[in-house]
């Protein structure tokens, strides 16, 4: 039976998306399982239309239930940052293969949705120079993973049966040395069934070795590869034998003679009707027996990644003096002066054994290499031993993990089995939620020396900071662009050293309207606390929140935006990265990106969540909400860390 949809399938359903979507405008993106997503698009002569998406196995315009609206994990949440509002400027076939691509054109910008649909294929977003922005699963092709910030790579190419000549068709055949039909599969891109319809056409006998093939019979398979491959006509069809659903078709075909048909008026309604059917249906499971099901699956992809980690531990310990090469290869670049990017570019030409093991290197050092056929994730400002340490932690923290896993599965086996759950050894502590400092109604930051930093919430806060907290002595900083908090040094009449004056600095233009504007950098000044007044120029007013800056300014230019948020003393901190990462743990760093800070707090709690074991004292101290209160307007995400 069929498992998804052929080459011939996808540029037909290609003809069908572009009579049906495309100058349409996309909605939202929904994912149900790790392969499926659903793509809201408005058509211009349909109206609202949903998308099936299914990696590996077909699209097509589907008038089946759509998932419930809910927290969209990544992928789906950057179709959305990226394509919700666009127009659909573009649906192509990549060289008659199993890929289908859609191209969004938003806000000058263009963006390229791709969906493979070869076994294991992915569903990837790119952008205009093929980039990938983010992946629905990670692949691996040709020993590298498939990730983000990487060019995209296409599957090798076959003979496109469409176009193929016929010289080449008879090189292919004489030098395939298998028969006709697998001669045809492997080497010109199509099903089993296209290449028995192929044969059947030609007349001649699929089994025979194609190398033996005449000159006649060599015309008659290419004659053939024409009228399969350039029929353009459409009759969508399911193909039944003994009533049950066979085959899925554009087109019909003479090998299917004799069968029933069961005819529908686009090809995507016949997709829908025949994968519906094909599909298993799943038997309705006991809600703890499911949950069992997914506990054991994740202990046991715990444990797989964890021996993974350990082996490749292991591994660098075992080729020591390989691994030791390649670093000083880099080692003595950099004493010479040059930088990562600049060695990678001398190594990515070089024919030194060590230069050729070396995948990639960026500009941080992280590098990935081959070494007797394994792949490995190397810092090349750590030894030998620092690497090999690198993955152990890793995996002990995945053994944490695993252990967590089993005692969850332990306790829903016991509910399974009509006990109570297991009641912890020790009873959990109570968190009483301390009493709020004065300042803490407002945007803050203890600098690294020590030196209260406070900034508004919003015009009504920063009126409040000038009328009640604001000293002649004190120092100001504020952006010239709007939306930015009144930020104060409180100096207590102290000299204020330079670092807490770069950290208030980074503060003013990370709360600013830069953050939401997705900037790097930006600018502030800094005045001193008398030159701040609410007395307005004569004849003009001062909204509230707004303030008259007298006298000169301290400009401090391209200050980079960045943020920190983290637990330290029992309470939640957030603000310049070198005020918070030293004191905090754990500790994340955010930067500007695609999500609001609802989602982005949940996903702050949930790695919180992997560190702290105490999960009464992380909601008493670092709840969701509080959470939200340190992240700046604007959307968000977490900044990665190789590892």
């Amino acid at each position: 039976m069929k498992k998804a949809m052929s080459n011939v399938d996808v540029a037909a359903m290609v003809s069908e998306l572009s009579d049906r979507i495309l100058g349409g405008f996309v909605g939202k993106a929904y994912q149900q399982s790790s392969d499926r997503i659903w793509l809201s698009v408005a058509s211009p002569a349909e109206g609202r239309l949903d998308l099936l998406l299914v990696a590996g196995r077909r699209v097509n315009i589907t008038r089946t239930d759509r998932p419930a609206s809910k927290t969209p994990p990544q992928f789906p949440t950057m179709l959305r940052s990226r394509l919700s509002g666009g127009r659909i400027v573009q649906i192509r076939q990549h060289d008659f293969d199993r890929v289908l691509e859609i191209v969004v054109e938003r806000s000058g910008a263009s963006h390229i949705l791709v969906v493979e649909l070869f076994p294991k294929g992915s569903m990837l977003l790119l952008d205009e120079s093929r980039t990938i922005l983010s992946l629905l699963k990670k692949t691996v092709y040709r020993g590298s993973k498939m990730a983000a910030g990487e060019k995209y790579l296409y599957h090798p190419g076959q003979l496109d049966p469409q176009s193929i000549s016929l010289l080449d068709l008879s090189n292919w055949l004489s030098s395939a040395g298998q028969d006709l039909v697998r001669s045809l599969v492997r080497g010109l891109n199509m099903s089993g069934t296209y290449a028995e319809e192929v044969c059947l056409l030609a007349g001649v006998e699929k089994s025979k070795p194609a190398g033996e093939l005449d000159e006649t019979e060599r015309q008659k398979v290419h004659q053939a590869l024409q009228e399969v491959f350039s029929n353009q006509t459409l009759d969508p069809h399911i193909v039944l034998d003994n009533g049950e659903p066979l085959d899925v078709l554009p087109r019909p075909l003479q090998v299917y003679q004799g069968l029933e048909m069961r005819r529908y008026p686009t090809l995507s309604e016949a997709m829908d009707a025949f994968f519906v059917e094909a599909e298993p249906k799943e038997e309705k499971k006991d809600p703890l027996e499911k949950r069992i099901e997914l506990q054991r699956a994740a202990v046991e992809d715990f444990e797989s990644q964890m021996r993974e980690l350990v082996a490749k531990g292991e591994h660098i310990y075992q080729i020591y003096g390989s691994v030791d090469a390649i670093l000083q290869v880099v080692a003595g670049a950099r004493e010479k002066g040059f930088s990562y990017n600049q060695i990678w570019e001398r190594i990515s030409s070089s024919d030194l054994p060590q230069a050729r093991a070396i995948l990639s290197l960026d500009g941080q050092g992280k590098m990935r290499v081959t070494l007797e056929e394994t792949d490995l994730e190397l810092d090349a400002g750590l030894t030998v031993a620092q690497n090999a340490q690198k993955y152990y932690d890793r995996a002990k923290e995945l053994s944490r993990k695993a252990a967590g896993a089993r005692e969850a599965m332990a306790i829903t086996e016991q509910l399974r089995a009509g006990g109570a759950a297991p009641r912890k050894a020790r009873p959990a502590a109570v968190h009483r939620r301390r009493k709020p400092k004065w300042y803490e109604r407002f945007r803050w930051f203890y600098s690294s020396d020590g030196f209260l930093v406070l900034g508004g919430r919003d015009a009504e806060s920063n009126e409040e900071i000038y009328a009640k907290y604001l000293e002649r002595r004190d120092l100001a900083l504020h952006t010239d662009a709007p939306g930015a908090p009144l930020t104060v040094i409180k100096t207590e009449g102290e000299a204020i050293p330079e670092s807490t004056i770069q950290e208030a600095a980074a503060f003013a233009v990370s709360y600013s309207s830069s953050w939401k504007a997705g900037l790097a950098a930006a600018d502030c000044y800094m005045i001193k606390g008398d030159q701040v007044s609410k007395t307005a120029e004569p004849g003009q007013f001062l909204k509230k929140g707004a303030f008259v800056i007298r006298g000169e300014r301290t400009y401090f230019k391209d200050t980079p935006l960045g943020l920190a948020v983290g637990i330290a003393e029992g309470i939640l901190i957030g603000g310049p990265v070198s005020a918070v990462k030293p004191r905090a743990d754990p500790v994340l760093e955010i930067e500007p990106g695609e999500f609001n800070a609802d989602d982005l707090a949940k996903r702050i709690y949930r790695q919180f969540s992997e560190k702290v074991e105490d999960r009464a004292f992380l909601k008493a101290v670092a709840s969701v909400d509080q959470i939200v209160q340190f992240l700046p307007p604007g959307g968000s995400r977490i900044k990665e860390e190789m590892s």
